[in-house]
């Protein structure tokens, strides 16, 4: 299996498409993002479960190195039902969390960067063989979901989603969202009701079990270029 650094951009590929994206004449903006990448495994880890947990100790000995203390960890006090409950460790110095449940484990990353990302990807890669060890297995699918809001620089949104759709409906609009859903992806791109003149965009794509955190993390670059070209901005800003 390929590690999917191979379809990674580089530092210079990243360098090119920023000196493209800022001869506009405003550059357009990210003002808050959110990663996840949620592994679900073939069988609950019931017997895991207990007092004291037996993933906090080598959790711990791993991140530690980050400045993760004991009181990064912690368990959710507001679980519905056994299915919410979840271990929660902080990695204050990546902004950056990942969540034990019983058949779940979930990496979340808040405002997360692409200059950052080989940092990112690796963390996320020693913590996913280190719990799939303490688990005993491989996870049996993950699905990924970055959420983004996108401020338009020069591009012109109105203009750029109107042609996202047939001309009749987008008539005297001044947003028009779209949703494309296939069998092993999302794409969502809607206005944005946080950011004044922002689009909100939500790309989700399902992965095999075994594929590896990298791989993942090059089709989620892939799919965010994809979408902001269609908004008319052509690289990452």
């Amino acid at each position: 299996m390929r590690d999917g650094f191979d379809d990674w951009p580089g530092d210079e590929t990243l360098k090119q498409a920023r000196i493209v994206a800022v001869t506009a004449e405003r550059q357009a903006g990210i003002p808050e993002s959110f990663f996840e990448l949620r592994q679900t495994f073939a069988e609950p880890c019931v017997e895991h479960w207990k007092i004291p947990s037996p993933f906090i100790l080598p959790l711990h000995r791993e991140l530690r190195t980050l400045g993760v203390e004991i009181n990064d960890f912690s368990f959710n006090k507001d679980a519905a039902n056994v299915g919410d409950l979840h271990l929660n460790v902080t990695i204050r110095k990546m902004n950056a969390a990942v969540r034990i449940g019983l058949d779940t484990v979930t990496y979340i990353a808040a405002n997360p960067s692409w200059d950052k990302a080989t940092e990112l990807v690796t963390l996320f890669d020693k913590l996913s063989e280190l719990l799939s060890r303490l688990i005993g297995s491989i996870p049996a699918s993950q699905k990924s979901t970055l959420a983004l809001h996108v401020s338009p620089g020069s591009a012109d949104f109105e203009v750029k989603t109107r042609q996202l759709i047939a001309s009749d409906l987008g008539s005297g609009s001044i947003f028009c969202g779209i949703s494309v859903h296939r069998p092993d992806s999302a794409l969502i791109i809607d206005k944005s009701l946080k950011y004044d003149g922002a689009a909100f965009i939500r790309l989700e794509r399902i992965f095999g079990g075994d594929t590896a955190i990298a791989e993942i993390a090059a089709a989620t670059y892939e799919d965010e270029l994809t979408a902001l070209r269609l908004l008319g901005i052509p690289a990452i800003p």
